[in-house]
């Protein structure tokens, strides 16, 4: 249902609301959006937004990326640089997924960075997923990943394809936030790897006060969530 919804306000207004060519051009939706540390100081970010300007858009909207990436030492400027690089506007309102790579979950500088990014960036969905890596947003973020669907769409299926954590059991960008603030509790983060079949995953990086602390396996986190009642999950 949520890939329809996606597909009608990209398209249908894009297409069918009396937006020209050079309109849709000018604008960008990124559904996937990588955060990354290359030194201490400065950040690596990466998007992927639908090619709406593909021959086969305008009959699914979502079979094709856009990817780009690029170097600061801000992050609230990062979306300015991709629409000043790209000649777009960037409008992070349908952000899917938020793949955070593990420098980023320090406990420290850069989870603070981080914060000041979600809290500056209020047009985005805070009901936006939740992911972590280990040094892979550049193979997740590849022009050359042939998924047949767009990242943000594939990684949202991946996740929700858990039918017992769906409700309630993965962790969204407003939840990030609330441990920040409330400094306690403990989140269970999914850990992407790509593999020749494409992004997957094996592992939940256990989250302290924004601090990657450890990893557990995934059946180990799905079989909690098994020993949960069925009200608790549904």
């Amino acid at each position: 249902m949520r890939k329809w919804i996606i597909i009608i306000s990209l398209v249908w207004i894009s297409f069918l609301s009396g937006c020209r060519r050079n309109e849709i051009e000018n604008r960008a939706f990124p559904l996937a959006m990588g955060i990354g540390v290359r030194t201490e100081k400065d950040y690596e970010m990466y998007v992927a937004y639908p090619d709406l300007l593909d021959k086969d858009a305008k009959e699914n909207a979502l079979s094709k990326d856009i990817f780009r990436s690029a170097a600061m030492t801000d992050l609230l400027s990062g979306v300015r640089i991709f629409s000043q690089e790209s000649s777009k506007n960037v409008d992070m309102n349908h952000l899917k997924v938020l793949i955070l790579d593990r420098d980023m979950l320090d406990g420290g500088e850069h989870a603070d960075r981080l914060i000041s990014f979600l809290r500056g960036k209020r047009n985005a969905a805070w009901n936006t997923y939740i992911m972590a890596t280990d040094k892979e947003l550049p193979e997740l973020f590849k022009k050359e990943e042939a998924l047949n669907t767009c990242l943000g769409i594939y990684l949202e299926n991946l996740m929700e394809g858990w039918t017992n954590l769906r409700s309630g059991g993965l962790i969204t960008a407003g939840d990030l936030m609330g441990q920040y603030y409330n400094q306690r509790g403990t989140l269970l983060i999914p850990v992407v790897t790509v593999e020749k079949e494409g992004p997957t995953v094996h592992s939940f990086a256990e989250v302290e006060t924004l601090k990657w602390k450890s990893q557990k396996d995934l059946e180990e986190i799905l079989g909690k969530y098994h020993t949960l009642k069925p009200e608790q999950v549904e």
